[in-house]
């Protein structure tokens, strides 16, 4: 079971913003208003994935540079960091699930 596929939040935001250029979109205000909710949630979904994602590529960098030379300091920040990483995807996980 995929919980996030990155490829259809795009598509999904990308149907929507087209959907908001069509005319007349914009002349019913509750439609509208779910759409652009939406947009939103994905776009945030979208933003805290990256996020993710990045800080877990620059703690798997900072290993590799551990890994060269050992380093007291940056072994603590790895750790700290790696501890809000994961504290961070279960926070995201949670969303996710109850978002379906």
């Amino acid at each position: 079971m995929i919980l996030f596929d990155l490829d259809k939040i795009n598509t999904r935001i990308n149907e929507l913003e087209e959907k908001t250029m069509q005319e007349g979109f914009w002349n019913d205000s509750k439609t509208s208003s779910i759409v652009l909710q939406e947009i939103k949630s994905l776009k945030d979904k979208k933003l805290k994935f990256e996020k993710i994602s990045k800080e877990a590529n620059n703690l798997i960098e900072l290993n590799e540079l551990l890994l060269i030379e050992e380093d007291s300091e940056l072994i603590k920040e790895l750790l700290k960091n790696t501890k809000t990483l994961e504290l961070d995807l279960e926070k995201f996980e949670i969303e996710t699930l109850l978002s379906r």
